[in-house]
């Protein structure tokens, strides 16, 4: 008849609880990046947004716009230039499987004219304070908080100035979580694939951000080789949401993961102490 022994003195007990200590210090952790408060996170995450296509007809049935927050138009200029081009905005409030949410609609367009050296001016990239974390949506085929549209967008039609250069896309949009704000960027240089800035003439397409916030206006800030003068070029941006980074795991999604580790670790435990001889 066999005989069942245990081995509470041996030291494959002392790996076992090592492993579940791990197992719970990743929950933990996994817990802990959910919930700590943006100062924890401040500086610590710049993370790349996907940017899937879709159409603007698609867009039209989501999102209507707000009339009481009409398109921008808002112009910029480059020391040693005249104006030197513009940024459009426009926000947009969700309907149907989009209900509950806002989109953020931007666009640049970059006047042909050159500065004082007589170098064609051109943008480089922009960033702006925005105030509440993308959310993630689904609605071209896989998780994006951030879209290109392809067409004209409420008020924002840049082909409609273009000079026959193609709609440039960023070459990066990108979302970092501070202490306070988030801030979003849009380059459009790329050294590693040679893609060059938004140049004088072109116009970019419009990339949109999804969020639950509702909105204000930020002051966009332009990078070139030339600064920035003038007056301040708005755009609409969220506020008052909390700042976090992109997605954020669920809450529900961490207590299954708690409890497949926890009910592992436990059958580990259990199939070591009882061995057949």
């Amino acid at each position: 008849m066999a005989k069942t022994l245990e081995f509470s003195d041996q030291p494959w007990k002392i790996v076992n609880m090592k492993k579940l200590t791990y197992a719970f210090a990743l929950v933990a952790g996994l817990a802990y990046f959910s919930a700590a408060p943006s100062s924890a996170l401040a500086g610590s995450l710049i993370q790349t947004l996907d940017t899937p296509e879709m159409s603007s007809s698609q867009f039209s049935s989501l999102f209507q716009p707000i009339s009481a927050a009409p398109v921008l138009q808002s112009p910029f200029q480059f020391y040693g230039a005249p104006v030197s081009g513009d940024v459009w905005s426009q926000v947009f409030q969700g309907t149907g499987a989009a209900a509950g949410l806002y989109a953020y609609a931007y666009a640049v367009s970059v006047n042909n004219v050159s500065n004082n050296s007589g170098e064609p001016v051109h943008v480089d990239s922009l960033s702006w304070q925005f105030n509440g974390t993308p959310t993630v949506t689904n609605f071209a085929g896989s998780p994006a908080a951030a879209y290109i549209v392809n067409g004209p967008v409420g008020g924002i039609n840049p082909s409609a100035s273009s000079t026959g250069v193609q709609l440039q896309t960023p070459s990066s949009l990108s979302w970092a979580p501070g202490s306070a704000v988030g801030t979003i960027r849009a380059d459009y240089v790329n050294p590693s694939t040679q893609t060059p800035p938004l140049g004088a003439g072109s116009n970019s397409a419009t990339f949109v951000l999804i969020t639950n916030q509702p909105y204000s206006q930020q002051f966009v800030n332009l990078q070139s080789s030339n600064p920035q003068i003038g007056s301040l070029t708005p755009v609409y941006a969220a506020t008052g949401g909390q700042i976090y980074p992109v997605p954020v795991p669920e809450p529900a999604t961490l207590l299954a993961w708690t409890g497949v580790i926890g009910a592992a670790a436990l059958a580990r435990r259990f199939r070591g102490r009882r061995t057949m001889i």
